[in-house]
């Protein structure tokens, strides 16, 4: 038995309010997180149980400002630390489960020296977005390929070493009707990786993916909304102990009456072990499984405008991919806690 702890403080500037200079806004984003990392020291997974999972620290996760130059704001540019995922491989209706797999995809989250620019720790970004009338959108962005520092877990420092490389994801995508999003995302990293199955071998360019996303509104009832997301990708397997990864769920809101805010979810997450990895693996002279899967059911249900409280139940399957650890059956209780103010100002 174990709680983790995370507290996030934000402060928004709606466009127009920063400066004064017509279309810019900002976000100033601050977390802090308790020591209690429960997948590392309970499950062993790759997907990791809880969203919030992360070492000890205050943090600056998000502080930038964006700037859309238009009229109608089709178009704009945001600069600072940034992450990735509240814009790229994002679901909607993946948001509703607590395991990690469901906010950013196994394949991508696993990159890295240090992972993507995500939670627990960002990196300086330059984001680029257009959005067309029809509910189309495209969006382009350079991270810094490193962000905080790989041996140092609570540091949050900000390093533009030419070593780090960058990292550039472009996703295309459309949204519209029942669709809540359908989208195909590609990365790169621009810096060299040791490949995992030589390990004392030159390093090489070439550490990549893409995914898809299908997301959508498939059943409405009287008051009654079910929805449904299909996610997949690849990734590298020559420097990635996944190179893919298959996420489903679905969602059902509105099927009480007397607590039409509550929503129960079930989804999968599966990720399948790459060729690199397991002969990693051969070589320390350990077996490998062929996946990891993760089975979540969950139930959120808002008690106040300012208490939530979200039952949640996980299997896991072959953690880590490793035959020395059991399955874990993983039984958690969230609770969300939130207070907003809203100040308004002349222009």
């Amino acid at each position: 038995e174990t709680c983790l702890h995370s507290l996030d403080l934000q402060v928004n500037s709606e466009r127009g309010s920063v400066f004064g200079i017509p279309g810019l806004s900002g976000l100033l984003y601050g977390l802090y997180n308790n020591s209690n990392e429960f997948s590392a020291e309970y499950v062993g997974d790759a997907h990791i149980v809880s969203s919030i999972d992360a070492a000890q620290a205050w943090r600056l996760f998000e502080a930038w400002l964006d700037w859309a130059p238009g009229e109608d704001e089709s178009a704009s540019i945001r600069v600072g630390l940034y992450d990735v995922n509240s814009e790229f491989d994002s679901i909607e209706t993946g948001g509703l489960f607590v395991n990690s797999a469901h906010g950013m995809g196994t394949d991508f989250s696993q990159s890295g020296l240090n992972g993507p620019s995500t939670f627990p720790v960002s990196s300086l970004t330059l984001r680029v977005r257009t959005d067309w009338g029809n509910g189309g959108y495209g969006q382009f962005a350079v991270l810094d390929g490193v962000p905080g520092d790989p041996d140092d877990p609570e540091s949050n420092e900000i390093d533009l070493s030419g070593d780090d490389g960058a990292l550039v994801v472009a996703e295309v995508g459309w949204s519209g009707d029942d669709w809540r999003k359908l989208a195909l995302g590609a990365w790169v990293y621009t810096a060299d990786f040791t490949p995992l199955a030589s390990p004392d071998g030159p390093e090489d360019d070439g550490n990549e993916g893409w995914y898809a996303i299908a997301d959508r509104t498939v059943w409405r009832g009287e008051s009654t909304t079910m929805a449904a997301f299909l996610r997949i990708g690849q990734a590298e397997e020559r420097y990635n102990p996944f190179d893919g990864y298959i996420g489903f769920g679905t969602s059902l809101a509105g099927f009480s009456s007397r607590r039409p805010d509550d929503e129960l979810g079930l989804a999968v997450a599966i990720g399948l072990t790459g060729d690199g990895f397991e002969a990693s693996r051969r070589l320390d002279g350990l077996p490998t499984d062929s996946h990891e899967t993760t089975i979540e059911l969950t139930y959120r249900a808002p008690v106040t405008d300012w208490l939530t409280l979200q039952p949640d139940t996980q299997y896991i399957v072959n953690p880590g991919n490793d035959p020395a650890l059991d399955d874990a059956f993983v039984v958690a209780l969230r609770f969300e806690l939130s207070y907003s103010r809203l100040i308004t100002g002349g222009r």
